[in-house]
């Protein structure tokens, strides 16, 4: 991320031949506010951004198809037959929670605007290295002077166990992680493994062991919020589950040994619930051994790839996202990244090869590495049909979900894993994935199952008010840095807000708030599902990434996003009528008092979900299953 102080400024030659000194022009890096010599760079990426977003897309398809020694850089990482290593790396993840991507299409913004303007000078004013470094390439390349005005970086390092562990070379890291994926995921071991469903009626389900609704857990019955209505479908029809679980802590099942309670417990009633058991369960000596050899393999490749930087040049120009994208480059083929997608593809080939033929199975999508390493498991031990199933909104700017055309259709030899078919929930989701150029032919509908609550939900009414008093709900994101931010630009506002508020906050489970860090907003925490709570408040406030906003925006609470300035629009309801992107404590402040309104047209949900409460949309994709 860039500091909030950098800035590029461009020194373009005015026309006048009597002028002494040429116009500079500043592209800010993290403003939107313009004049006639300030010009934002977020708002060039959005004016342009389909364009600016299929350049990226186009770079990662032709880093993959890049020589190297006479061989694509997909052949030199192939690991077995069908597969290449390559598919799983972090560059082809392109996962906005991990990678700098923003930063990434903010430079390919800058090479089109200094390779059409062709200024006499480029000044960077930043204290990123690894910026200048690419911007120094571009300029060399267009023959423009460059200078870089370097800004100290006043934070204080962090120092902590995190913190260490980042600055450690990425094979220790590497290490690192898998001591520990052992230490914490070697009791998972004990769960059966030789329980699965054998009949024609059985169907493979990959899950995450999370959004487990732990009051019908603590009774031995499994429910899954990610498959709302799905269980029940199943069951109506007779077909068995073979639930493989993909097991993270969190606070719900903060421990292996939970969770192996809670499974042990669903397995007494397979019969009506499924056979479950974890992933990890195959985990083993063996397993390792294996990890261990291929992690060896990636590094000896990495090391003969050392001319790799060069193929990281955009087209056309001697700038290079090597510098930005380095870090990924090495976490992929040494480091922790390394390691755990070669845990994947052993544990789920090792799994996936257990399981008796599956006619039909189903993941949770959100274009992961694991999934590249599922979907070739599948493949390799031949079982039939293969449904990725995206659980929440797939947002313009989460590339995980979009590659290139050419990626897409490839026949070459170790094409990218994918499933036969995307099981997308709702309009915007159609349509955004062809317009990215999915195939029509691999996209199939099927209801929200997670947000089912909606449709319901809309039928509901708030009471009208009797006082000024504004109820504020927050939405807590999934990145803690984010949360923070939200409710630091909150306190900023509150002196800015002309009626009195209240303020309560649901937190994303992956993180929980201290209200006494934020003593001002005297916060209020809620963990109730958002179907409980949404009509006890006015307005909802959430950062760019939480997908949560979508349902107070079904709803019909006017909603508040806050857009962070070093980072694009992620938001899921970006270009959505009604929906208030605010930047700053004052915009802030006057977005939340528009709440006393309350006149915003709710939409239609079926805009954004498909809500049909029988699921005759996932009865047609079990039909096989049900002739009759």
């Amino acid at each position: 991320m860039i500091d909030s102080k950098s800035g590029i400024y461009i020194k373009f030659l005015k026309l006048d031949p009597d002028s002494p000194e040429p116009e500079e022009q500043l592209y800010h890096w993290n403003d939107h506010e313009e004049t006639d010599s300030v010009h934002s760079l977020p708002g060039y990426v959005e004016k342009h951004s389909n364009r600016l977003r299929d350049k990226y897309l186009a770079w990662i398809h032709d880093l993959g198809e890049s020589q190297i020694s006479g061989k694509r850089l997909i052949d030199h990482l192939a690991l077995e037959e069908g597969l290449s290593y390559w598919w799983m790396t972090l560059l082809v993840e392109k996962s906005v929670y991990k990678s700098p991507i923003s930063d990434a299409i903010y430079l390919i913004a800058i090479k089109e605007i200094v390779s059409e303007q062709k200024p006499a000078k480029l000044r960077l004013v930043s204290s990123s290295r690894s910026l200048s470094e690419a911007l120094r390439g571009l300029c060399m390349n267009l023959d423009i002077a460059y200078e870089w005005e370097k800004l100290s970086n006043k934070r204080r390092p962090e120092l902590n166990l995190r913190s260490i562990f980042r600055v450690l070379p990425h094979p220790a890291q590497a290490l690192i992680g898998l001591v520990r994926h052992i230490w914490c995921r070697w009791p998972l071991r004990k769960a059966e493994k030789a329980g699965w469903f054998r009949s024609e009626k059985s169907l493979f389900l990959c899950s995450y062991f999370f959004h487990i609704n732990n009051d019908l857990a603590k009774n031995g019955s499994f429910h899954s919020h990610y498959w709302e209505g799905f269980h029940d479908v199943m069951r109506k029809m007779g077909v068995s589950g073979n639930w493989l679980q993909h097991y993270f802590p969190h606070d719900a099942v903060p421990s292996p040994q939970r969770a192996l309670n809670l499974v042990q417990r669903f397995n007494q009633k397979r019969l009506e619930q499924g056979f479950h058991t974890f992933l990890d369960s195959y985990l083993s000596w063996r397993v390792i051994f294996r990890v261990l050899k291929r992690w060896f393999r990636l590094v000896l490749i990495s090391r003969d790839l050392s001319e790799i930087k060069h193929a990281f040049k955009l087209q056309g120009s001697n700038m290079s996202l090597w510098p930005l994208m380095q870090q990924d480059w090495y976490n992929s083929m040494r480091g922790r990244a390394a390691i755990d997608n070669l845990l994947w593809i052993e544990l789920f080939n090792t799994a996936v090869s257990d399981l008796p033929h599956q006619r039909v199975g189903f993941y949770l999508c959100e274009n992961q590495s694991w999934e590249r390493a599922l979907t070739h498991a599948w493949r390799k031990h031949g079982h039939g049909q293969l449904i990725a199933v995206p659980h929440s909104t797939i947002r313009f700017w989460d590339l995980r979900f979009f590659a290139d055309p050419r990626t897409i259709n490839s026949s070459n030899l170790y094409p990218m894993p994918q499933a036969d078919l995307t099981a997308l929930s709702g309009k915007v989701a159609i349509d955004n994935c062809l317009k990215a150029g999915y195939p029509k032919k691999a996209i199939v509908e099927c209801e929200a199952l997670r947000y089912l609550y909606l449709d319901k939900l809309r039928a509901g009414s708030r009471e009208e008010k009797t006082t000024e008093e504004i109820k504020v709900l927050i939405l807590g994101d999934y990145m803690p840095s984010c949360t923070v931010k939200m409710l630091q630009l909150l306190e900023g506002a509150l002196p800015h807000m002309t009626v009195p508020a209240t303020y309560t906050i649901k937190p994303h489970p992956s993180y929980q708030v201290n209200p006494e860090d934020y003593p001002s907003l005297n916060l209020k925490v809620v963990t109730d599902h958002l179907e409980k709570i949404l009509y006890n408040f006015d307005v909802a406030y959430s950062a760019n990434k939480t997908s949560a906003s979508v349902d107070s925006y079904i709803a019909g609470l006017q909603t508040v996003v806050m857009l962070d300035n070093s980072e694009l629009n992620f938001s899921p309801l970006r270009g959505q009528p009604e929906v208030l992107f605010v930047r700053g404590p004052e915009k802030l402040a006057e977005a939340l008092q528009t709440a006393r309104q309350n006149t915003i047209k709710r939409p239609e949900s079926s805009d954004f979900f498909f809500l049909d409460p029988e699921l005759q949309r996932w009865k047609k994709l079990l039909s096989p299953f049900n002739p009759t």
